[in-house]
This record gives structure tokens, C-alpha cells and sequence, in this order.
């Protein structure tokens, strides 16, 4: 009998942690989107929510700038809602970018944490990158003390977490941004209710011939989509 060639052969128990790997990532996203809807249990996620804010803000100023315009500022505020304002660019492509922007990036942390780079390392650049942003772009105090918030938590979970905990809230913290489509779709039916406040699907409405509703659904499909590629690509052999 020939014997089997190098490589050729299947490592079971790494099959096993794959599958493990993806039912966790699922059960994780699914509890997030719970926990979303749940007014009395909100404030668990609310310190990742207004993290994903931030990266919501700062992907409109990236398109903004790689369509050849200005990131001029943005803010957050305590309901998490934000405005990036940026002059020049493609619009079409800036108004849609902090979704897209924060499914995108999230899947790239994910990836990046399996594939790379250590949780710790992900969250100390994740840190300093965000005091950086936050020193240049905002220009709201309770956007700039989160912010900031958010560094010293950051960096700190980065050195004093065991590397268990560490590598669950980076997985918290991509699937939380991958997830932001999903918010997108909410946020479009709270609004409407509202009344008077503009979202990013509404402005998306007037520069296409789509209502508002349908750009939600698209972006959470879009999000579904990273979600899928992320998982794949970050539990593969």
C-alpha cells in the first residue's frame, strides 16, 4: 500500500475547532443583537456600540478622502448617533461608506486576529489609533472624553487581560462593527417613527432612485455577507 502523501492527511481535532470556532462567532453575534433590542440590558454593549460609532464616523471621512475630498471633523453623542462632516468627495460613496466602512473593517479584525496578529497587539493599535483620530477629527466634548475613554481601555485591556479574555473582546469588538448593517435597518424604522432626525439611509435615498428602507437592507445583507468571508477565512486551516 502506498503511503499517504505529505499533507495530504486531515488533522480531526482542527476540523473540530473550526466548526467550535464558528458556532461560537455565531452565538456571539446573535447574543449582540440581542442584547441591542433589550432596553434594561443595553448598557453591556453600550461601551462597543459607541466604539462602533467611532468607526462608523471615521469610514465616512476615509471615503471622503479617497474620492478626493476633506475629512474635516466629526462627533458623537452619548445616543450614539454621530456626523462626519467632510468636504468634496464622492457623495454617493461617502454617505454610504460608514456602514459599509464598519462591516469592512471588522471583518478585516477578525481575519486579522486569526490570520496575524495577537489580541493584544490588535487592541493596542486599535488604542492608539483611535486616541490619535479622536485628538485630529473630534470636536465635541463627550466625543473627545469616550474617545479617550476608549484609548485607556483599550490599551489597558491590551496589558492586563489573560490572552482568553483578551481574544474575546476583539471578537466582540469586530463582530459589533460587522454587525452595524444590521443596526442600520433599525435605526431607519426608529427614525421614521421619530420624525425629524436624517440618517445615512434617508441620504442615500435622495441621491438614488431607492427609498431609504431598501439601502437598510441592503447594507444588513452586506454585513451578512462579511460576516460569512470573515468567518470562513478566519477559521479555515
Amino acid at each position: 500500500m502506498d503511503a499517504p502523501e505529505p499533507g495530504s492527511s486531515v488533522d480531526p481535532s482542527a476540523t473540530d475547532r473550526g466548526w467550535q470556532r464558528w458556532f461560537g462567532l455565531a452565538l456571539l453575534a446573535l447574543a449582540l443583537i440581542g442584547l441591542w433590542q433589550v432596553p434594561w440590558l443595553g448598557g453591556l454593549v453600550y461601551p462597543f456600540r459607541v466604539f462602533g460609532t467611532f468607526v462608523h464616523e471615521l469610514s465616512h471621512g476615509l471615503a471622503a478622502i479617497l474620492t478626493g475630498g476633506d475629512f474635516v471633523r466629526f462627533a458623537v453623542s452619548p445616543d450614539l448617533s454621530g456626523v462626519a462632516h467632510s468636504a468634496g468627495g464622492i457623495r454617493f460613496v461617502v454617505a454610504s461608506a460608514g456602514y459599509v466602512g464598519s462591516a469592512v473593517f471588522g471583518g478585516a479584525l477578525l481575519v486579522l486576529h486569526a490570520r496575524l496578529m495577537s489580541s493584544r497587539t490588535l487592541l493596542f493599535a486599535l488604542g492608539l489609533g483611535l486616541g490619535l483620530l479622536c485628538l485630529l477629527f473630534v470636536r465635541n466634548l463627550f466625543g473627545i472624553a469616550a474617545g479617550l475613554v476608549l484609548t485607556l481601555a483599550l490599551v489597558t485591556a491590551a496589558a492586563k487581560l489573560s490572552t482568553t479574555l483578551s481574544d474575546l473582546l476583539v471578537d466582540v469588538l469586530a463582530l459589533q462593527l460587522i454587525l452595524d448593517g444590521y443596526d442600520s435597518l433599525f435605526t431607519v424604522f426608529a427614525l421614521a417613527r421619530a420624525g425629524g432626525v436624517r440618517s445615512d439611509a434617508e441620504t442615500m435615498a435622495s441621491l438614488t432612485w431607492l427609498p431609504a428602507t431598501w439601502w437598510a437592507v441592503i447594507w444588513m445583507l452586506l454585513s451578512t455577507v462579511v460576516l460569512f468571508a470573515a468567518l470562513r477565512l478566519a477559521v479555515r486551516r
